[in-house]
């Protein structure tokens, strides 16, 4: 089987999406090209053909220059590794392009949409990539824009391989809250192209039960879950609950998390006022604010770290009691990552941890683990002191929920169950394109 993506980001284990690709596949029986749109090189041990189409290029074929696009070969030398890696960073002009897109997001993506929309591809080229390799399938795991549906048309018709798309958030609906005219000028605008562009897909995958059901009612279309594969061991081993409880948060503070995190910390306070009970680690690579500062702090019990390595966060787990999973409960980021479905959650399932997840209850990861009871869960903030006060006064509890959590790991999101679902699917496309 040959399977063609297409990606907004290079296939680079230190960028793309917690190394979802590498994840799904890794031991895969099938050959990989990508063709992506950013300016970084590829880190990774399974796709070797690739095709780069960058911003720099796009506006340079607007400006006279050479149309945009190209063949480039993965660096395999071990001295350029840490180069690349430090790309990871999106350091640089590009780096300083996302800085400035987060504080004028929609007139900034508004001129990349114009950019990408009437930029001059390297057609011929593109053509030739696409022929030589000759897909099966046409994978396209991405955040739906209008660059991405142009690329994915042009690739249309190219090849007569079915395609298959992935989205991990809501990416096409009109939900949502902002003040700003320009934003729902673009997001209207993408939603009225989107609802042509999706009769391209043979089959669309997402993280959301509940968004493979709005799909399939408003666009018609065949649609599934797929999530992430874990690491299990062959049998649950339980160990021993500390003293104190040791709680444990790995990851960003965005989208209004930290204030999750800092509710936790009220629990915490109460909590601990005769001895310390219960304890909370925090992993992140983000710069704390002033106010961040203040919540997030030994005053509350929540000890803040920075960054970990993988392998470091793996012993990290192992010596922790309970792993957290949290979210935003104001109304802006709760619709922004309504549907979303953190891919930690698996590695969490995979922690030997009990998870606690703070959540709207609409969430995606929230339904998802109050529904096959994988963990504490938790949609009020009114509800952490009783439950954390119930957990010290029962530890055996959490050698319960970490033992579900894996459980419930082991059943659904084996590297085996995953990647033989993900195979069904390009099966099943590529017959009924025959």
């Amino acid at each position: 089987m040959r399977v063609l993506l297409i990606t907004d980001e290079e296939w680079n284990d230190y960028v793309y999406g917690n190394g979802v690709l590498t994840n799904w596949f890794t031991g895969f029986d099938a050959e990989f090209a990508q063709i992506y749109c950013s300016p970084g090189k590829p880190i990774n041990n399974i796709c070797n053909r690739y095709f780069q189409i960058t911003d720099g290029q796009m506006v340079s074929s607007l400006l006279g220059g050479s149309k945009a696009g190209g063949v480039i070969l993965k660096d395999t030398n071990p001295a350029q590794m840490d180069g690349l890696r430090m790309n990871a960073q999106r350091k640089g002009v590009y780096g300083f392009m996302k800085k400035l897109s987060l504080c004028f997001h929609t007139p900034v993506m508004l001129l990349r949409d114009f950019i990408w929309c009437t930029g001059r591809y390297n057609k011929d080229g593109l053509k030739a990539f696409v022929e030589e390799f000759n897909p099966d399938v046409v994978f396209c795991p991405r955040y739906i824009s209008p660059k991405l549906m142009r690329l994915e048309k042009l690739v249309r018709s190219m090849t007569m391989a079915s395609f298959v798309a992935f989205t991990a958030d809501d990416e096409a609906s009109l939900n949502g809250i902002s003040y700003s005219p320009l934003y729902w000028i673009r997001k209207y605008f993408i939603h009225s192209l989107f609802k042509r562009h999706i009769s391209l897909y043979s089959h669309y995958l997402m993280f959301s039960a509940d968004q493979v059901k709005e799909y399939e009612d408003e666009y018609g279309i065949s649609s599934g879950t797929l999530y992430k594969c874990g690491v299990f061991a062959d049998t649950f081993t339980p160990k021993e609950v500390g003293k104190p409880i040791r709680m444990v948060y790995a990851g960003r503070l965005y989208c209004n998390r930290w204030k999750s995190l800092a509710e936790i910390g009220k629990a915490l306070k109460e909590i601990n006022k005769k001895e310390i009970r219960v304890v909370l680690d925090v992993y992140t690579t983000e710069q704390l604010t002033n106010e961040q500062k203040v919540v997030l702090s030994q005053d509350n019990y929540i000890y803040v770290k920075g960054r970990v390595t993988p392998t470091e966060l793996t012993r990290i787990y192992y010596e922790a009691d309970i792993a957290l999973h949290v979210e935003s409960m104001d109304k802006k980021n709760r619709l922004l990552t309504r549907v979303s479905f953190s891919t930690k959650i698996i590695d969490l399932m995979a922690s030997s941890c009990a998870i606690l997840a703070v959540c709207w209850d609409k969430h995606t990861g929230y339904q998802y683990l109050k529904e096959k009871d994988a963990a504490f869960c938790l949609s009020s903030y009114e509800d952490i002191l009783p439950l954390l006060q119930e957990i010290c006064d029962n530890p055996a509890l959490i050698q319960r929920y970490a033992e579900k959590a894996y459980n419930c790991g082991k059943k659904y999101h084996d590297k085996g169950v995953i990647q033989g679902q993900l195979k069904r699917v390009f099966e099943q496309v590529i017959k009924t394109r025959e």
